[in-house]
């Protein structure tokens, strides 16, 4: 079964020359090759180009953010994002779990003042828009739109929401591995607990 990105390759090596330069003209401005195939609008001008249906299927699956693997994915990492964020800040972190297709997550940690309730609950939200934007070009928004309605919560206003989000950012750009490290494991094993005492 092919890739998103060899799909992707497909579709632009059946370009016309005018729309392959379309496409590497937003390329060149750090996008990758979907997102340019995408804005440079040269697919609604291109030849139809033979996918197998089942690679295709998977392929717009992706692009869509409903292919399983992807929500499992992106929902380790959310979880993963809100753990890793509680545990630099010195909160002991109970248990991480995600739902068995993925949909679903929770992070228990023990009761925390409002700054960290709030930073906490940011750090799922600024780590998929802006670490992994890349990979999950179209956000969390289902996800994380609990988070935000305890960041909102837990702050004062505008200013409070920035300066959790750019504490978070400080944490997360430290621990980037702990996030995807912690993230696969939650993902092989679905629920991981932390005794309270022992590194995690």
């Amino acid at each position: 079964m092919a890739s998103s990105e060899e799909v992707a390759w497909q579709l632009y090596a059946g370009l016309e020359a005018r729309d392959r330069r379309a496409v590497d003209a937003w390329r060149s401005l750090g996008n990758d090759l979907v997102t340019s195939l995408m804005n440079s609008q040269a697919l609604s001008r291109a030849r139809p180009l033979r996918v197998p249906a089942d690679d295709a299927v998977d392929w717009h699956r992706r692009q869509l953010g409903t292919d399983p693997g992807f929500v499992l994915a992106r929902t380790a990492e959310h979880e993963a994002a809100h753990a890793v964020v509680a545990r630099a800040l010195g909160l002991h972190v109970a248990e991480v779990s995600i739902s068995d297709d993925g949909r679903d997550g929770v992070t228990t940690y023990e009761s925390a003042g409002r700054d960290e309730t709030a930073a906490v609950a940011a750090a799922a939200e600024v780590w998929i828009t802006e670490f992994r934007a890349l990979a999950y070009p179209r956000g969390d928004a289902a996800g994380c739109s609990a988070d935000m309605r305890v960041l909102l919560q837990n702050t004062g206003g505008d200013f409070d929401v920035h300066r959790a989000r750019r504490k978070v950012r400080g944490i997360l750009e430290e621990r980037r591995d702990e996030v995807l490290t912690l993230a696969a494991q939650l993902i092989r094993q679905r629920h991981i607990s932390f005794e309270k005492g022992r590194p995690s």
